[in-house]
C-alpha cells in the first residue's frame, strides 16, 4: 500500500507537458493578454529623465602660515567621499536648491490618472465634452511667477480656471473665488495672498493646480531623490544623479543642488579664518592699551631719575628676553587659536605646552643675569622689556589680522565641478521592453496556472487511462464533433450524425462500439442496453440515437427508448412534436406500446419517446408495465437501447437497469469527473448492479494527456441544463 499511494504521489512530468500542449491556445492567450496590459501600463506611466553631474574632491589649502604643529592636524582623507555624500544628501543643502528654484511652488495641469498618458501617447483627440473640459491633454502649461499663502494653506490646492485667453479664476481653498489677469499679481487681499500666473497655456475652461508645499517636506523628497556614489575606489570623484518628470528642470535641480553644496562648502573653508581673525581683533585693543601703559610708565621713571644709561651686555640680555617674550605671546597665541578646534589634551596643544615651558625656562634664566645690576637699571630694564614685548605683540597682531583678511578674502572651496548637469535625452522609467517581459512571464505563470488549477480542484476524467483506473472497461471512445455543437446550437433539431455525415470519425467509433457490444453482450439476458451518466450534457442520447443507427444500417432492428421522463430529448432527433404519446402514456396505460413505436429516417431504426412528463416518473417507471414493454420489444426488435436520465441527478437509472443486460455509463470528455463515476458506481453497487463498461464521448487528443489519479469529490450535481453534443 505504502509504495502505490508512493506512486500516485509522484509528479508525471510527461503527462503534466500534454495538460499543458493541449491547453497551449488558452496560455498563449493569457501571455498576450497579460503582455498588452505591461505595455498599456508602461505606456500610461510618466516618463523619467535622469541627468546626471560629476564633482572632484580636493584637499583644502587654507593658506595660513601656521606653525607645523597646527598644520599637522589630522584631516578627512580616509572617509572623505562617504563624509561629502552625507553633507550632499543633507536637507541643509537640499533647502538650498528649493530656495533658489521656489521648488516649493508646485503648478500642473489637471490631468486624469494613468489615463492621460495613454491618450498622450496614442495622441486622442480631446472629446471637448462637459466632464472632460477641465482635464488636460497635451499642450496646457502653467508657470506661476509669485506665490505667497497664509501658513494653514501650506498644501492647500488652489485651482485656476481659465477664462479667456488673458484672464482666469483662482477658487481658493476656503471656497472663494478670486479674478485674476495672466502677468498681473493678486495681493492685499484678506486672507494674505499673493498670486501672479506668469503663463497659461491651454483651452478656455481647462483647469490647473496651485499649491504652497512645505519646504521642509520638499527638502526632504529632493534629498531622498539624490543618489550619489564615488566612481571607483578611493578616486575622491562622487557621481550625482537625480530623476525627474522634466528634463530641464530635473538639471536644473541638479545644478542648483551643486551650487548650494559648493557655496556651503566656500563657507565652511572660511569659517576657519573667520573665527581666528575675531579672535584677534579682539585682543588687539588690550595689546594697544598694554603696550601704552608700558610707554607711559617708561617715561615717567625716567623723569623721575633723569636719565640712566643701560650698558652693552644689558641691552643684549634686554633683546634677547624680549625676544623671548614675544615667542612666548605668540605661542599663546597659537594655543588659543586651537583650542577653536581641539581640546587642550590634543597632542599638538601638549606640543605647544611643552615649548611654552622651554622658553620660560630660557626666560627665566636671563632675569637671574640681571640681578647683579644696580636697583635703577633693573627697574629700567623691566620697563624697556615690558616696551619692546607690547611693541612686539602689537605689531604681531597687526600682521595677523591683515593676513587672516586676506586668507579669508581669497578662501575657495574644495570641490571642483567637473561636469555639471544637463537635460537627459531619453526617459530611463518606464522600461517598456523589461515590463512587457515581466508581463509575458506572468501571463505564462497565470496561463498555467489557469490551467493546473481547475484541473486540481476538478478532477475530470482526462483519457481511457482514467477509466480503466477506476475499474471501468472503455468500449468505445468517441470524438468530439463540430458538427454536432453547431446544429445543437442553431436549431430546436438534433442531427442523427451517423446519417447526414456517415464517414465522420465519430459514426467510425460508433461502428467500434457496436462491435465491442456485439461480443461483450453475448451471454447477457436480453439484448438490451440501458445508456445513462453521471450528469447533464455528457452526450448519452446521442450517443443512444447514433448507436441504433448504426445497428440499423447494418440490417439489425433497433428501436430507442426514452426512458428520461423528465426531460427527455430523443424526439429532437426525429423531429417528433413535444406533445406526441410515448413511455410516460404506455406505463400508465393510457397507450398500447404499439401505438408509441415510431419509423426512424432509415430502415430498421424505430424509436419510443418519453411521451408528456407525468409528475411521478420514478413510480412509473417502477411498474411492472415498463420490464413487459422491455421483454415485448426484445421479442419484437433486434436490439433495444434505453436513453436513461443521469443516475447523480435521479435514481431512474438503479430501476431500469435492472431489467435490461446491459448497462453503459457515458463519460464526457475533459467534463465528467473522477469522483463522480466513483459516486455512481456505490449508487448502483448499494442497488445490487453495477455498470458493464463506459463510453468516453467528446473525445479531443488535442487537450487530453495521460490521465492522474485525483480525489477530489464534487457534489454540485445539476439536471437543468441542455448541453451541446449531450442530452
Amino acid at each position: 500500500m505504502l509504495s502505490e499511494k508512493t506512486h500516485e504521489d509522484e509528479i508525471d512530468l510527461a503527462e503534466l507537458f500534454y495538460v499543458l500542449w493541449g491547453r497551449k491556445i488558452s496560455i498563449v492567450t493569457f501571455m498576450i493578454g497579460f503582455a498588452g496590459l505591461g505595455f498599456l501600463y508602461a505606456k500610461g506611466q510618466i516618463p523619467i529623465y535622469q541627468t546626471t553631474a560629476l564633482v572632484q574632491l580636493e584637499e583644502r589649502s587654507t593658506g595660513l602660515d601656521l606653525p607645523i604643529e597646527l598644520q599637522a592636524l589630522p584631516g578627512a582623507s580616509g572617509g572623505r567621499a562617504a563624509t561629502e555624500i552625507e553633507v550632499l544628501k543633507s536637507r541643509g543643502v537640499a533647502s538650498g536648491a528649493v530656495d533658489a528654484l521656489s521648488l516649493h511652488i508646485y503648478a500642473a495641469p489637471r490631468e486624469l490618472p494613468f489615463f492621460t498618458n495613454l491618450l498622450r501617447y496614442f495622441r486622442v483627440p480631446h472629446p471637448e465634452t462637459d466632464w472632460l473640459t477641465p482635464y488636460s491633454w497635451a499642450k496646457e502649461a502653467i508657470e506661476v511667477g509669485l506665490l505667497r499663502t497664509p501658513p494653514e494653506w501650506t498644501d492647500e490646492d488652489i485651482t485656476i480656471e481659465k477664462t479667456s485667453a488673458s484672464t482666469f479664476v483662482a477658487v481658493l481653498p476656503n471656497g472663494q473665488s478670486v479674478s485674476g489677469q495672466i502677468g498681473v499679481p493678486i495681493e492685499n487681499t484678506p486672507e494674505g495672498l499673493a498670486l501672479r500666473i506668469d503663463q497659461l497655456t491651454g483651452d478656455v475652461g481647462r483647469e490647473f493646480v496651485v499649491s504652497s508645499r512645505n519646504r521642509l517636506f520638499v527638502a526632504t523628497d529632493l534629498s531622498r531623490g539624490l543618489n550619489i556614489s564615488e566612481v571607483g575606489r578611493q578616486s575622491s570623484i562622487l557621481r550625482l544623479s537625480y530623476r525627474h518628470p522634466k528634463p530641464a528642470l530635473g538639471a536644473d535641480i541638479l545644478n542648483a543642488v551643486l551650487a548650494a553644496y559648493v557655496r556651503q562648502n566656500v563657507e565652511r573653508g572660511s569659517a576657519s579664518a573667520s573665527k581666528s581673525l575675531e579672535f584677534i581683533e579682539g585682543r588687539i585693543p588690550d595689546a594697544e592699551a598694554q603696550l601704552e601703559a608700558a610707554q607711559f610708565a617708561l617715561n615717567s621713571y625716567q623723569q623721575q631719575i633723569s636719565s640712566v644709561d643701560l650698558t652693552f651686555t644689558t641691552q643684549q640680555v634686554l633683546a634677547s628676553a624680549a625676544q623671548i617674550e614675544a615667542q612666548l605671546n605668540e605661542l599663546e597665541l597659537a594655543k588659543a587659536e586651537l583650542t577653536l578646534s581641539v581640546t587642550p589634551n590634543h597632542p599638538s596643544y601638549k606640543r605647544l605646552e611643552e615649548n611654552q615651558e622651554i622658553l620660560e625656562e630660557r626666560l627665566a634664566a636671563l632675569q637671574d643675569e640681571t640681578k647683579g645690576l644696580p636697583a635703577q637699571q633693573i627697574e629700567v630694564f623691566n620697563l624697556n622689556r615690558d616696551v619692546q614685548v607690547g611693541q612686539q605683540i602689537y605689531q604681531s597682531l597687526l600682521e595677523r589680522r591683515q593676513e587672516l583678511q586676506v586668507v579669508r578674502a581669497s578662501t575657495i572651496g574644495n570641490i571642483r565641478v567637473l561636469d555639471s548637469a544637463l537635460p537627459g535625452r531619453s526617459s530611463v522609467k518606464p522600461r517598456t521592453a523589461r515590463t512587457v517581459a515581466l508581463s509575458l512571464l506572468l501571463g505564462l505563470i497565470c496561463g498555467i496556472a489557469a490551467v493546473l488549477i481547475p484541473r486540481v480542484l476538478r478532477q475530470t476524467i482526462n483519457g481511457v487511462e482514467d477509466l480503466e483506473k477506476l475499474g471501468l472497461p472503455v468500449f468505445a471512445s468517441v470524438g468530439y464533433s463540430p458538427r454536432v455543437e453547431a446544429s445543437s446550437s442553431k436549431s430546436k433539431s438534433s442531427i442523427i450524425l451517423a446519417i447526414t455525415h456517415p464517414t465522420d470519425l465519430v459514426v467510425e467509433a460508433l461502428r467500434s462500439l457496436r462491435t465491442s457490444l456485439h461480443f461483450g453482450m453475448i451471454d447477457a439476458k436480453s439484448q438490451s442496453l440501458l445508456i445513462t451518466s453521471t450528469s447533464p450534457e455528457a452526450g448519452k442520447s446521442f450517443t443512444s440515437v447514433n448507436l441504433a443507427a448504426v445497428m440499423a444500417q447494418s440490417g439489425k432492428r433497433v428501436v430507442v427508448v426514452d426512458a428520461d421522463l423528465r426531460r427527455g430529448t430523443v424526439r429532437k432527433y426525429f423531429d417528433a412534436p413535444r406533445g406526441s404519446r410515448g413511455l410516460s402514456e404506455v406505463l400508465s396505460r393510457e397507450a398500447k406500446l404499439a401505438e408509441v413505436v415510431r419509423s426512424g429516417p432509415i430502415d430498421n431504426l424505430f424509436y419510443v419517446s418519453a411521451g408528456n412528463y407525468p409528475p411521478n416518473p420514478s413510480e412509473l417507471l417502477m411498474r411492472a408495465e415498463f420490464e413487459e414493454m422491455i421483454k415485448e420489444l426484445s421479442t419484437d426488435y433486434d436490439f433495444v437501447i434505453v436513453d436513461a436520465p443521469p443516475v447523480l441527478a435521479v435514481t431512474d437509472p438503479v430501476i431500469l437497469s435492472k431489467y435490461v443486460g446491459a448497462t453503459m455509463m457515458v463519460v464526457r470528455h475533459k467534463k465528467t469527473t473522477a469522483p463522480e463515476l466513483e459516486a455512481a458506481k456505490r449508487v448502483f453497487e448499494n442497488a445490487g448492479s453495477k455498470f458493464t463498461g463506459a463510453i468516453l464521448n467528446g473525445y479531443r487528443a488535442e487537450a487530453s494527456n495521460r490521465g492522474g489519479y485525483y480525489y477530489y469529490y464534487n457534489k454540485r450535481y445539476s439536471y437543468e441544463q441542455k448541453g451541446k453534443n449531450s442530452d
